[in-house]
């Protein structure tokens, strides 16, 4: 194609050059310059929409085989373990298998055996206090911003928040997400409790979080953060498998969000 109208180019520059070239002549090899041009976009554009295609099998760990489950029924499934060791009682179809010391969970997901570690112990806060004061203070311009009746008490729980007083926080979090479900702010509260019980070390009941803002706020502003922020736990917790998986759901399904560029960069190190 690019040789095509290379030469529908010169043509008319020959055209042009030998004085024959009428206002006629002109249009009409402008015209067909200017379709060829058309379909050589037409063809870039199918081949980087293909190129997409292959990049998300290849991020999703490649073609599904038939029976094969989805990345979001391993996360599912992931979830569902999850809850069951919180709960200190074995999700269905699971074995302790002894690690040394430690009881770990085997799960077969479709044909794949997937091993869940426990908790691991608390340890001191990773967190820099400024950058988690921060993050709030974003938190609270952007609610601040915000036109809702609610407003008021969400502000006044981020408050506790700067002051990482999580105590007093998480249970004010869970009572605000559950009686106002369908608030536009509902997300945003399940995502901070998450962030609390991950300062607080206990990464299962994070990621448990972190799953209920994805599935029960998909549309939700907090969605492609609390992915990013599962993926990562899963990295600390030595969960590569489980880490691919939710940076992967991340790129898929949010794309065009800051956390789906990092993401992408976080896969090619894993």
């Amino acid at each position: 194609m690019t040789i095509r109208s290379t030469s529908a180019g010169l043509a008319l520059a020959a055209l042009a050059l030998s004085g024959c070239v009428t206002r006629a002549d002109f249009n009409t090899q402008n015209q067909q310059t200017r379709s060829l041009l058309q379909d050589n976009r037409r063809q870039i554009e199918a081949v980087q929409r293909e190129v997409e295609r292959l990049r998300g099998t290849v991020e999703e760990g490649g073609p599904r085989t038939k029976g094969s489950p989805s990345v979001d029924e391993r996360l599912s499934a992931h979830a569902q373990r999850v809850q069951a060791l919180d709960g200190g009682k074995p999700a269905d179809g699971t074995a302790p298998v002894d690690t040394g010391g430690t009881t770990a969970t085997t799960v077969v997901v479709g044909s794949t055996p997937t091993t869940t570690l426990p908790p691991a112990p608390p340890k001191p806060p990773a967190e820099d206090d400024d950058e988690w004061r921060r993050e709030v203070a974003r938190e609270q311009a952007a609610v601040g911003a915000m036109n809702v009746a609610e407003r008021g008490d969400y502000l006044a729980m981020l408050d506790g928040l700067a002051r990482k007083d999580c105590g007093k926080a998480v249970p004010q979090l869970n009572g605000f997400a559950s009686s106002k479900k369908d608030s536009p702010l509902a997300d945003n509260a399940l995502y901070w409790v998450a962030r609390c019980y991950s300062l607080k070390g206990d990464q299962n009941q994070a990621i448990s979080k972190y799953y209920d803002v994805v599935t029960r706020y998909p549309k939700g502003d907090k969605a492609p953060a609390a992915l990013w922020a599962q993926g990562n736990l899963f990295v600390d917790m030595g969960d590569t498998p489980d880490a691919r998986l939710a940076f992967s759901k991340l790129i898929r399904d949010y794309p065009g969000s800051d956390e789906a560029a990092r993401a992408r960069q976080k896969l090619s190190t894993l």
